[in-house]
């Protein structure tokens, strides 16, 4: 079998260049997929996600803090920003590896050949190669992000029973495909919630929303004290939040409230790990462990002193690309792509920083809803810049300069996404060689798609590399 990198990015295209959907539900598909593997996912402990925003931010969080507490992680997300092998990730210890490029190849092509009836999807192949790739590595836990909805999703798939179902929030978005209000999207995410499931709900689930969930955790039985409102906890003790702005505040205790849910279901597994970090640290420290202060900071304290300390680490290590994810004093990179994150960065940066003059660094492809989107941010915005997305979706960054000042925007057109990161590149230079006077009060928010987000990011590194 060839290997070599160049036929890892062949194979990568041959997938991504695969029907983005299929003439069957991805549940079913998947479900045919599994079926011929012989349902690597069983005996996986999984934490399943859906949302319409803020679900890879909670995967990742939960995905932190259970590799903190001594768990092998299989992390699932999508899209990915720069590299496939963003989507499937195995944590240990302190870190996070992706799949190799070999295993994309192996398990691909397995994949590719498996003898079913149904046409795969892109997102099919990437969600069957994770779950294969996480039972090769014996993974104790998996977190999975459902691609899009939740009844049937490609995730949804599993044949066991997740130890928690988490829903973030619940907008208007992906109407064509999962519902036209907010009731009928909510029931579509919900379709992840199986029976004897814990459930996680958001602090930003709407009241019609919510109903629409709990009416399904009733018909299938799920008590109350096994769902889990992430507004009903006590966050005091979780100092990592304080440093977490907007949505990302509200995305971290929903992935607190999910680790209380799944230590509460399988507690006798955390108790192990806290027993074998117990005695790792007995050997260590020796007779005398009172008096030893190790580098993390942790000597003989009690289990849930253990569980919070690690839940801090977890949440104040996790760095989610493209998620308000600041490269510069001034430079922050958003993937804000419909109306609900619109709303949520809008709130972020007229609060958090309200003092600043905010430029909106913006390309969007055709069939969004862009110009409510955008129009979001007029009054806190100082001017916007477009650009053009390299997507045959795209909206030429030209026309959307020329809609926003029609809006009565202050817009200028940058050009592509080469020279945005070009513009952002030397932006970040002026702040490492100390010359945030120039600066002063700036702040550049890149958004308007993932796909723009994660290309500048690509272009931004090549940059760096030269």
């Amino acid at each position: 079998m060839r290997n070599n990198d160049n036929d890892y990015i062949e194979f990568v295209n041959e997938i991504m260049n695969l029907r983005r959907f299929g003439k069957k539900k991805g549940i079913e598909v998947s479900g045919e997929l599994l079926e011929s593997f012989e349902h690597p996912e069983k005996g996986m402990k999984i934490i399943h996600v859906a949302g319409t925003n803020g679900k890879g931010s909670v995967c990742s969080y939960v995905a932190n803090c259970l590799m903190r507490m001594g768990f092998k992680v299989g992390l699932f997300t999508s899209p990915h920003l720069i590299d496939f092998d963003e989507r499937i990730q195995v944590g240990y210890g302190d870190t996070f590896a992706r799949i190799s490029h070999k295993d994309v190849l192996l398990l691909g092509h397995n994949i590719m050949d498996a003898s079913i009836e149904s046409e795969p999807t892109m997102f099919d192949v990437c969600f069957v190669m994770a779950l294969l790739h996480f039972a090769n590595e014996k993974c104790d836990y998996v977190v999975l992000e459902t691609g899009l909805g939740g009844i049937f999703d490609s995730t949804t798939s599993i044949s066991c029973t997740p130890k928690a179902c988490v829903i973030t929030s619940i907008g208007l978005d992906h109407t064509k495909y999962l519902g036209e209000t907010i009731e009928e999207i909510a029931e579509n995410k919900a379709g992840i919630i199986k029976h004897n499931s814990k459930v996680v709900l958001s602090s930003c689930i709407s009241k019609e929303a919510l109903s629409v969930i709990e009416d399904r955790c009733n018909k299938l039985g799920i008590d109350d004290s096994d769902i889990y409102h992430a507004e009903n906890s006590d966050y005091t003790k979780y100092y990592a939040i304080n440093r977490l702005v907007g949505y990302q505040k509200i995305n971290a205790k929903t992935a607190i409230s999910t680790m209380h849910s799944v230590i509460e279901s399988d507690k006798d597994s955390f108790i192990i790990n806290y027993m074998n970090f117990c005695k790792s640290k007995e050997e260590h420290c020796g007779s005398d462990c009172s008096k030893c202060v190790t580098e993390d900071k942790m000597c003989e304290i009690s289990f849930d002193e253990w569980v919070d300390v690690n839940i801090n680490l977890g949440i104040s290590h996790t760095n989610w690309q493209g998620r308000f994810e600041k490269v510069s004093d001034n430079v922050v990179l958003d993937g804000a792509h419909n109306v609900e994150a619109f709303h949520a960065l809008a709130d972020l940066l007229s609060n958090d920083y309200r003092n600043y003059n905010i430029h909106i660094v913006v390309g969007v492809l055709e069939d969004k809803d862009y110009m409510n989107e955008l129009l979001l941010l007029k009054p806190i915005a100082k001017s916007y810049m477009t650009a053009t997305i390299n997507d045959t979706r795209a909206k030429s960054g030209e026309e959307l300069q020329r809609e926003l000042k029609n809006n009565g925007c202050n817009a200028s057109y940058i050009g592509n996404e080469e020279d945005v990161a070009r513009l952002i590149n030397n932006l970040m230079k002026k702040d490492s060689e100390n010359s945030s006077v120039e600066l002063y009060n700036d702040l550049y928010v890149v958004c308007g798609s993932l796909y723009f987000v994660g290309n500048v990011k690509r272009y931004l590194w090549q940059l760096q590399q030269e």
